[in-house]
């Protein structure tokens, strides 16, 4: 794999040579990937000896086939990092909105949903697994908490649903 690598490296491809050094062998799957996809444009098995014999017969070949599987994987790394910073601008222009509901609807509900959500399974766990027998006051509880929740998820679904529509046609 080391072979591979300096090729790699000494053709001008340093992302396919990074991921197959940091990733190790064949064992990793993007390394894997990266081995597939040149073994694949080369025309060779997907092997790094038989990509490093691709090489040895036709350097020049070889070097603007790599070149071109560099050019697309930098292109898929920048379009998700672009796209993963176009998210941190929305959250962020959520958490400064002047609309209060805008502003803390995904901390109160990242906070509260999980807390009513444990409260449930803290309460039927404790009627299923104790001994101690459990108020009947607690069960009208449970009767009302359940669907409340309910309620909510539907509300937080369709809320976030509605965000993201917004986002994604830009009407933010």
């Amino acid at each position: 794999m080391g072979a591979l690598v300096s090729i790699l490296l000494s053709v001008g491809a340093p992302i396919l040579a990074g991921i197959l050094k940091s990733k190790g062998g064949k064992g990793g799957a993007i390394a894997s990937d990266v081995i597939e996809a040149v073994a694949d444009k080369l025309g060779t098995d997907a092997t790094p000896q038989a990509i490093e014999n691709a090489y040895n017969a036709d350097p020049e070949i070889f070097t603007q086939t790599v070149r071109t599987i560099e050019t697309d994987y930098a292109a898929i790394a920048r379009a998700g990092a672009e796209a993963h910073m176009a998210y941190i601008e929305l959250a962020k222009d959520d958490r400064d909105s002047a609309d209060l509901l805008t502003r803390i609807w995904r901390p109160m509900n990242g906070f509260l949903f999980p807390v009513g959500c444990l409260i449930i399974v803290a309460t039927v766990c404790v009627m299923l697994l104790s001994r101690i027998p459990v108020d009947a006051s607690v069960l009208p509880l449970i009767g009302i908490v359940v669907p409340v929740m309910t309620a909510w998820a539907g509300v937080v679904g369709y809320y976030v649903g509605q965000r993201t529509k917004e986002k994604t046609t830009g009407a933010i």
